[in-house]
């Protein structure tokens, strides 16, 4: 990886040369002072993999520049050291092709995290390409704990099973899932993402995301609703799509309604996870829900019933819920109000902080059969595919 800096501040040029040089000796870099003109001929005469730019105010020049380089140079990445800048100017930055804004004055440690990130990601876009599972999840009825545990289990696949997961935050009006893994406001969204659909690759779809985990990162639903009307159906096949060849799961976090978005997710979906609970109100909208599966032609092998919040001295069972819904439950989370409230209060995992309660142990063993149940799939795609040849 070759990197390239272009810094008005001949202290900061300095710095950043100093720090790269601890942290990277063996990588080739070149200094310039100047500004957004010479971009360009840097970019053409140096081939630089990372780009580092100091003073730069997107100005309505200096933004015609970097967007022209970013477009004709889809693989550049491009970090921007600026000090504090307010959210308009993120998202205005992030649509002229710059993946980080690192702040100013220049921390060693934070410069080097972002430049590893690249360094992280690039190496992500280059890993052979295959097909991850997409994994939906709905709920039957508001405050089932669909949320919860789409991001719960998302966190644990990449945690515990070291696979690599991308959380999708398709509830676009109300979608919160970001929040239930970590406690920062996200600054780009899935609109953000749709807006440039056309520099969609596997690159800009990490760098939009946040990255809760080195192998773990979130797309999150739009901050203000207005803009879920920018959302259209044909973004979510492409978005899919890209996201099934760069990670092993797609965890989709899908909100009540059935419209033209949800049902694109769910066509695209390897398996759908209605959530409900031990009461008729959720039972008789998992009926309604589950109709309508049925009438979208989904098959009952791709929906895995799960039972959140679960008693076994609950007055409906397991067995009640089997029968009225003429569907097995795949799986039953139990009741552990304090653990899970503390956990989404805090923005905290539930394996991270109760590794050892019975919801954290219950979120594992689905991830272990989702986990299994993903290589037996891949090994009989190979055996296929071998037996075809």
């Amino acid at each position: 990886m070759k990197i390239a800096t272009i810094a008005q501040d001949p202290q900061c040029l300095n710095d950043i040369q100093k720090y790269l040089a601890d942290a990277c000796a063996s990588t080739p870099m070149v200094a310039i002072t100047g500004g957004a003109q010479q971009i360009p001929a840097v970019i053409e005469q140096e081939h630089p993999d990372l780009l580092l730019l100091e003073g730069i105010k997107l100005n309505p020049g200096e933004q015609q520049i970097l967007s022209i380089v970013t477009s004709h140079f889809p693989d550049l990445g491009v970090i921007m050291l600026c000090p504090p800048q307010p959210q308009e100017f993120l998202l205005e930055a992030m649509r002229v092709g710059i993946r980080e804004i690192v702040p100013t004055p220049l921390n060693q440690h934070v410069l080097i995290d972002a430049v590893e990130r690249f360094r992280q990601r690039k190496a992500l876009a280059k890993a052979p390409l295959h097909d991850g599972q997409v994994l939906a999840f709905i709920p039957c009825k508001g405050g089932s704990g669909a949320t919860f545990l789409a991001s719960n289990i998302a966190y644990s696949l990449a945690a515990i099973e070291s696979k690599r997961v991308i959380l999708i935050d398709f509830n676009l009006q109300l979608g919160d899932a970001s929040l239930f893994v970590q406690d920062s406001t996200p600054t780009t969204s899935i609109a953000d993402v749709t807006r440039q659909i056309q520099r969609l690759d596997g690159s800009f779809l990490s760098s939009s995301s946040i990255h809760v985990l080195p192998n773990f990162d979130v797309l999150a639903a739009p901050e203000e609703p207005e803009k879920a009307a920018e959302i259209k159906p044909e973004h979510v096949k492409s978005l899919i799509q890209v996201a099934k060849k760069h990670y092993d799961f797609v965890i989709l976090d899908i909100g009540c309604s059935f419209d033209a978005i949800s049902i694109q997710c769910l066509d695209h979906a390897d398996l759908i996870f209605p959530v409900l609970q031990q009461t008729l109100p959720f039972i008789r909208n998992a009926k309604r829900v589950i109709d309508t599966f049925y009438s979208l032609g989904y098959p009952a092998n791709k929906i895995r019933l799960i039972l959140n919040r679960f008693g076994k001295k609950d007055d409906i069972t397991v067995t009640d819920v089997t029968n009225t819904l003429n569907l097995n439950v795949f799986k039953t989370v139990p009741n552990d109000y304090s653990v899970v409230a503390e956990s989404v209060n805090q923005g905290i995992p539930v394996i991270k902080l109760a590794r050892r309660s019975i919801v954290a142990k219950s979120l594992q063993e689905i991830t272990r059969e989702l986990t299994q149940g993903n290589e037996q799939n891949g090994l009989l795609k190979k055996l296929f595919s071998f037996q075809i040849s």
